[in-house]
């Protein structure tokens, strides 16, 4: 456990990240009395190092600095065996610092998936956490594709742990839970495995797909005979950009690896982790948009793709 400390305590600073906040009450004047009254029911939360106004939030929402979720992560690290060699960090923020997340890819857990093609998939363990009550404190345990740094979320729910900022919100309680959860990751390489030897259609491709885009009336052409080509030209389908990005990664990835779930897995991890937005505000908060576009291909993944493929996480 010593060793693997250092480790992490060689990775050094986290960057944009490393701030703390202040809650400060809320004032309104009453015109009426002539007097200042304080809000009681919410508060301001402000960063200490520019006295920026992150967010105004309920009286009893507890925030977490953004170093101390990171340290949750790394104590799950430091509470396993894992091996920590050639471990890495990536920290991003987003929504002026309301927002951010931090991943520690351990290359020296790394499984190939698919016999020869060479593909390597690394754990990966990652905490979030935001001040703006956009989302909740998450610490999860994922992967990371080498062949084209694709972020894969696990479809097994042991391995993330949410919570609500609130007074009851425990991190070291967290790592030591989560530090059992590492071990369901080679239950997740057997679901990739078996991905990779589950064949797949355009069709079931494309409603899947779909399904992550919300685009709602592709099931419906579908069943009315439509090929999958004659789909992506109606007007309602062509208006959805989402379906169009995730298409263009189907057709790359099945190039690939042949026309399989884990083509199609990896056409949605890598849309959620390098498609860039249309809009300059999402451009700009690119973090926060990965980490909502993983959360959505774990919902597709859970409500559609293992269900309608007949595969078991």
């Amino acid at each position: 456990m010593n060793n693997r400390a250092e480790v992490l305590a060689s990775l050094g600073d986290y960057g944009s990240a490393d701030f703390t906040v202040r809650r400060e009450s809320l004032l309104v004047r009453n015109e009426l009395e002539e007097q200042i009254d304080t809000i009681d029911s919410h508060v301001a939360l402000v960063r200490e190092d520019t006295n920026q106004v992150l967010s105004v939030v309920r009286k009893t929402y507890n925030p977490v600095n953004h170093v101390d979720a990171f340290k949750t992560a790394e104590n799950v690290i430091k509470l396993s065996d894992l091996d920590v060699t050639g471990i890495e960090r990536e920290t991003a923020c987003s929504h002026d610092g309301a927002r951010a997340y931090s991943i520690y890819t351990l290359p020296a857990h790394t499984v190939s998936i698919g016999e020869g093609t060479g593909d390597q998939v690394a754990l990966t363990i990652s905490a979030r956490n935001s001040f703006d009550g956009s989302w909740s404190f998450v610490v999860e345990v994922g992967g990371k594709r080498f062949i084209c740094l694709n972020m894969q979320v696990f479809a097994n729910n042991f391995g993330i742990h949410k919570s609500k900022h609130t007074k009851g919100l425990n991190l070291n309680q967290i790592a030591d839970k989560l530090s059992e959860s590492v071990r369901f990751y080679n239950d997740e390489t057997d679901l990739w495995q078996e991905m990779v030897d589950t064949s797949i259609d355009n069709a079931d491709a494309m409603s899947i797909m779909a399904h992550l885009a919300q685009a709602k009336t592709v099931d419906s052409h579908i069943a009315n005979g439509l090929d999958h080509e004659s789909v992506l030209t109606e007007p309602d389908v062509m208006r959805n950009k989402t379906l169009g990005d995730l298409w263009y990664y189907w057709n790359c990835n099945r190039g690939e690896l042949g026309s399989t779930a884990w083509s199609l897995y990896n056409s949605m991890t890598e849309w959620a982790t390098h498609s860039i937005p249309s809009r300059r505000l999402s451009q700009q908060n690119i973090a926060s948009v990965k980490m909502d576009r993983l959360d959505r291909v774990r919902k597709t993944l859970n409500d559609k793709m293992l269900p309608e493929l007949k595969l078991v996480a």
